[in-house]
């Protein structure tokens, strides 16, 4: 994020749809830019219904080549997962890792783990890319954590090609209704002119939550999306995003509403 030398988001309320335990981080930022944030999460997480698939490629965790982890919580629930379960994170070390983004390098770094492997473009699409440039993934075993609300992208094309995929779910992804209800009475007070969408979910989630009054009460505010598969899911729920991050972490979302705004001006 550039460095703050004024306040260009003066005057402005921002509705921040992050999980609650990570949307302080982001509603701080954007208060030392001279914004009011109001904090409406859309998701909350939860562990798996069942943690036998997890379970069952830990047993096994020295028959896969190569760990890879797309998202905070992946890290975070499957390393939990396995501390609980007694598996040593140094048997974790002695494969080689690769990871979407750097704020999901920061999960894996506070678990003593350093990734192999980050694609330069924060997307599961790259990491397919840069996965199948770098190695034949015919007969390789993957291990893959995931959430239950998952795409489907990388797992299918390294399928594709002949990989070995265990993608056990390792978290899930549920709506958060108390975030809803703040969300609907922001836009209904009309006090709120920006809502940060941070993933497909809280974009979905908030459609949901807003119910029929959806399309006409996100129409009187400007969206921006964390990336790609955020604007997807906005465009497809009749949703056309304000700007995308070029960055696609909260730093980069925070950057691209700046940039936007003082567009505006």
């Amino acid at each position: 994020m550039a460095p703050v030398t004024d306040t260009p988001l003066k005057g402005l309320c921002i509705a921040v749809t992050r999980e609650r335990g990570r949307a302080q981080e982001m509603a701080d930022a954007l208060t030392r830019l001279g914004a009011t944030p109001v904090v409406c999460p859309m998701i909350t997480f939860l562990p798996p219904t069942s943690w036998q698939d997890a379970d069952e490629a830990l047993s096994r965790l020295a028959t896969f080549s190569w760990l890879i982890f797309t998202s905070i919580n992946g890290v975070a629930y499957f390393c939990g997962r396995a501390k609980e379960r007694g598996v040593p994170l140094s048997q974790l070390k002695s494969h080689r890792i690769a990871c979407v983004g750097e704020a999901t390098a920061g999960e894996l770094h506070k678990f003593g783990l350093t990734p192999d492997f980050i694609p330069e473009e924060q997307s599961s699409e790259e990491l397919l890319q840069a996965l199948s440039r770098m190695m034949k993934l015919s007969g390789q075993k993957l291990l893959l954590p995931r959430g239950d609300l998952s795409g489907s992208l990388l797992r299918d094309g390294l399928r594709k090609q002949g990989a070995l995929v265990s993608d056990p779910v390792v978290y899930r992804n549920v709506p958060d209704e108390q975030g809803g209800k703040q969300l609907l009475e922001a836009l209904t007070a009309s006090r709120v002119q920006v809502v940060c969408f941070s993933s497909p979910s809280t974009a979905a989630n908030a459609v949901k939550a807003l119910g029929t009054h959806a399309a006409t009460l996100l129409k009187n505010v400007r969206s921006y999306s964390i990336g790609p598969m955020t604007s997807v899911a906005l465009r497809e729920l009749g949703i056309e995003p304000t700007a995308e991050a070029r960055q696609h972490d909260v730093l980069g979302l925070i950057d691209a509403v700046v940039a936007g705004e003082r567009g505006r001006g």
